[in-house]
């Protein structure tokens, strides 16, 4: 069973750069454990918390992989989609804040199409696995049961990393420092515990970088989404979230204005 005290919550849509926030979060000297998306084969496999469950039990130790720790912290990082409803299940596992993270919808829905298309795989793919679906409803939960939460975006820690990591690492009762942005490449690091063997390649670019890299993307206009199964109304519908829930009270703004364009 997870120590409450130290486990630490970081959930995203998919390709916002979760896995890099990771990184900055292994690096930390309290942090040991890494349970990566451990409701992934639940969610693929149609199953209930008990799989998700036996993921935390059994977390990556991360001495082996950043070097020695000095405490048992557990860093669980999960997608919302995968999540979807077992939020609660997962709140229990934490005496912290979550931390949401953010990313341009625009930005995060044409990597994943992108990284299905390397994959040999049709573009299209259901829309709940935006991940912005179960986003606003997990972070609604939050909202509407004073559970303390953190809203981050990807793109701002990216730009002005340090005063938003103090912040969040201050919430989890952690120290942060600037050491932690950067790390040693780690290619050959198996990560997802659904998919299996060859290439992963939704973390082939995080696990091959040294640190942080400053966002330099382009998001697509909506116009150009395709109209195919509403993905473009949806995309549409998602910015408009994000905008919302980047005015938020829980978001963490860099405390000198977004560069964002």
């Amino acid at each position: 069973m997870t120590d409450p005290q130290h486990t630490y919550l970081v959930v995203g849509p998919p390709r916002s750069a979760s896995t890099a926030l990771s990184r900055v979060i292994w690096n930390h000297p309290g942090v040991r454990y890494y349970s990566h998306e451990p409701y992934e084969s639940a969610y693929f496999k149609g199953l209930g918390t008990t799989e998700a469950d036996a993921a935390m039990r059994h977390p990556i130790d991360l001495s082996a992989v950043v070097g020695a720790k000095a405490g048992t912290g557990l860093l669980v990082k999960e997608i919302s989609f995968q999540l979807g409803e077992r939020l609660p299940h997962l709140l229990t596992r934490t005496a912290h804040p979550v931390v949401f993270l953010l990313r341009d919808p625009r930005l995060a829905i044409d990597s994943r199409r992108r990284v299905r298309e390397r994959q040999g795989r049709p573009l299209d793919f259901p829309l709940a696995e935006t991940g912005w679906q179960a986003l606003v409803e997990q972070i609604g939960y939050c909202q509407a049961n004073d559970i303390p939460h953190l809203v981050l975006d990807s793109f701002d820690f990216r730009v002005t990393p340090a005063p938003i990591f103090e912040r969040m690492f201050a919430a989890w009762g952690l120290a942060f420092d600037e050491s932690q942005l950067s790390w040693e490449p780690r290619p050959r690091l198996e990560l997802s515990n659904y998919r299996v063997g060859g290439v992963d390649h939704f973390f082939t670019r995080v696990l091959n970088s040294t640190g942080l890299e400053l966002p330099v993307e382009v998001p697509l206009p909506v116009a150009d989404f395709p109209e195919t199964g509403g993905l473009r109304d949806h995309v549409r519908w998602a910015l408009e979230q994000y905008e919302r829930l980047r005015q938020g009270r829980q978001f963490v703004p860099t405390g000198a204005g977004s560069a964002r364009t």
